[in-house]
């Protein structure tokens, strides 16, 4: 892959997470600079930039170079000024301290978010990342093998419920009276660099289908526990401005909790997935 001299590329382990500096991402970034700014996501699954300056608007039109801009969430509400925008606000509870993947409760999950952290602790509230590619990569052949085969269950129950009470929710354009349960392939196959991937998270997944609970929680915690490997991560370490891009089709993410009350704040934008096919599922 070639990257143009001016842009300065720092992975931040072998695996996962590399910083970009040397672009402005505020302004238009020009068909070629977009080309090379998603290879490098697809190469390190999650990007970082530092020291942006981004209204809500051109963070959404930041995003809308790499694909289409949904609602801000299926569930939670948008912050007054922008429907694609959510506010993530550790002292509204928004402290997401547990390893899992955006939104796998819908059938189209996002392909990727984009946080812009506007206000960060002196100290703590770090987040980190999985490479689920190399997880699965890493698996021995046996267990590969089987995971191949397998079809989850997700879904969150306090959502269903949360969206039973406000009569609906809203994705990708279409409204829906109920939250459903979706079923996703164990095993993902990524729609643009071709690498297979797990695709659970303990957070959303809640069984594999044709097999009992015992058997189901026992494939998945030890999927779980293989995925967060500290080999297979990185972690970034969060300033006002700072910008953090990630492929929620290859990742899992976990946001420390480690900060007490100071002030943690920062706006998300997300980018429209595709229905996630597998080797136990193909594209139709």
């Amino acid at each position: 892959m070639a990257v143009r001299a001016e842009l300065d590329v720092r992975p931040l382990s072998p695996l996962i997470g590399a910083e970009i500096h040397g672009v402005d991402i505020s302004r238009p970034l020009g068909e070629g600079l977009v080309g090379e700014v998603r290879a490098l996501l697809n190469r390190y699954h999650v990007i970082f930039f530092r020291d942006q300056d981004l209204t809500p608007d051109a963070q959404a039109e930041f995003a809308s170079q790499f694909g289409e801009v949904t609602e801000a969430h299926p569930v939670q509400p948008s912050i007054p000024s922008h429907s694609q925008v959510l506010a993530i606000d550790a002292q509204q509870g928004d402290r997401a301290s547990w390893w899992h993947t955006d939104v796998t409760f819908v059938d189209t999950p996002p392909l990727g978010s984009i946080l812009h952290m506007r206000e960060a602790p002196a100290v703590g509230g770090d987040t980190m990342w999985a490479s689920l590619q190399d997880a699965y990569d890493r698996l021995a052949d046996p267990m590969r093998a089987m995971c191949d085969t397998l079809i989850a269950i997700h879904h969150d129950p306090w959502f269903a419920a949360e969206v039973e009470e406000n009569g609906g929710y809203t994705w990708n354009g279409e409204f829906r009276p109920k939250l459903t349960p979706s079923i996703h392939p164990v095993v993902r196959t990524h729609p643009e660099n071709g690498r297979q991937g797990l695709f659970v998270n303990e957070h959303f997944t809640t069984l594999i289908l044709g097999m009992s609970p015992i058997e189901s929680r026992g494939i998945l915690d030890t999927l779980y526990r293989h995925s967060i490997q500290p080999e297979m991560t990185c972690r970034f370490r969060w300033e006002a401005g700072s910008v953090a891009f990630w492929d929620n089709r290859a990742t899992m993410h976990y946001a420390l909790d480690d900060f007490g009350s100071a002030r943690r704040f920062g706006h998300r934008v997300t980018l429209r997935g595709d229905r996630p096919y597998g080797p136990a599922m193909p594209r139709a």
